[in-house]
């Protein structure tokens, strides 16, 4: 548990700390009316006596510390859920077993099982939710069983359970729109590679007819020479000249306007050289817009190209299935006949079509990708196998 804190800590975000700190904020203040209640109201009555020495173990005073045991895994609602509601109710146990009953907890404790409910059932998958979801209905139910009676426990226990159905349905509809924004870039992806193959096919087309016009131009210029003016025929050879001249332009002209619509719109193309692993920081720096940490092991050296090119773009297409405002991380290692990659960040709503692409590159170097989303990060390990060039 502490290691899946650790590991979500750099997940947590401003309006986690906000939430615990409002949350503990409360506690602590429920906490204190709770003593000052028994510092003006000692002693307490034969009733109450025995109704605070259960599992009284520690002197009162040790509620305020005690209490942030519940509300301080609220940092970890979503980044680890699971673990967070279960840190939450082994703190209420730890909190009844050693300060007692006496201590009126619900309104902050059923607050907290409310939004442990509700991140269980948005942001984690269908069995890990419902192990979430009892937990977070332990939470709430040892809460006010004891205090409240069975009935007010079952509907609190309730109303935690509504608060899971709204995460899941939160979780359902968020699923349903990535899915159409993945179908959307998809989709435009399809129809721009069939704009593509269109303009190739135009521009075979005008291939072709250039050929052609070629042909028939210099059919007709040779024709012109070989029946030219007779020798001694001075205007007539003249205007034969002219004539082959003004053809001439007239078939330069034409090819202009043909190459003119066959020239590829992009200068950089032909030019810009092939992209290496020596420029992935480059591509870091200029894909996320927060920290991105390199890390290159083993013996680092030159590549065949196609390997080279490849591993840039697989990392390329990683880095576009990762949020651009989280850190990301990249590991580089270099072995004797195979090339490792490890990306790993935040996960984007396109991270499905992006892993995909990279997973297509990867097979072209009879490489293989493993790649998970989990909690709302994605992991992607690479192998490509080298081909050492003579």
């Amino acid at each position: 548990m502490i290691d899946a804190m650790s590991s979500g800590a750099a997940r947590i975000g401003k309006r986690d700390i906000a939430i615990a700190a409002i949350v503990s904020a409360l506690g602590l203040l429920l906490m204190y009316e709770n003593l000052r209640w028994r510092w003006h109201d000692w002693p307490p009555t034969e009733d109450e006596e025995a109704f605070i020495r259960v599992g009284a173990l520690l002197p009162a005073e040790f509620a305020l510390p005690l209490f942030l045991l519940v509300t301080v895994p609220l940092l970890w609602r979503r980044a680890a859920p699971l673990v967070a509601v279960g840190g939450a109710f082994a703190g209420l146990l730890v909190n009844e077993a050693l300060l007692g009953t006496e201590f009126l907890r619900s309104g902050v404790v059923l607050l907290a099982a409310f939004l442990f409910a509700f991140a269980a059932g948005a942001r984690l998958q269908s069995r890990e939710s419902r192990l979430g979801l009892a937990l977070a209905l332990g939470l709430s139910v040892l809460d006010t069983v004891v205090a409240f009676g069975p009935p007010t426990a079952a509907v609190m226990g309730g109303l935690t359970a509504a608060s899971w159905g709204i995460g899941r349905i939160v979780r359902s509809r968020g699923r349903i729109a990535d899915e159409l924004e993945e179908r959307t870039a998809e989709l435009s992806e399809a129809r721009d590679e069939r704009a593509r193959l269109e303009v190739a096919a135009e521009r075979t087309r005008l291939s072709r007819e250039l050929d052609a016009l070629l042909q028939r131009r210099l059919g007709e210029l040779v024709r012109m020479t070989d029946g030219g003016a007779p020798p001694g025929d001075g205007a007539g050879a003249t205007a034969t000249l002219a004539e082959i001249e003004r053809e001439s332009r007239r078939t330069l002209e034409d090819m202009r306007t043909v190459v003119g619509v066959l020239r590829d719109d992009s200068a950089e193309a032909p030019a810009a050289p092939q992209p290496a692993l020596t420029q992935l920081e480059a591509l870091l720096i200029q894909a996320t817009g927060a920290d991105a940490r390199l890390e290159v092991e083993g013996n680092p050296r030159v590549l065949p190209p196609a390997v080279e090119l490849s591993a840039y773009r697989i990392v390329e297409h990683l880095l576009a299935a990762l949020d651009d405002t989280a850190p990301v991380d990249v590991r580089l290692r270099f072995g004797d006949d195979v090339l490792e990659l490890a990306v790993s960040g935040s996960a984007s709503r396109r991270a499905k079509a992006s892993i995909e692409r990279a997973r297509e590159r990867a097979r072209l170097h009879q490489g293989r990708l493993e790649a998970t989303v989990r909690g709302g990060r994605a992991e992607a390990r690479v192998s490509l196998r080298l081909f050492v060039v003579a």
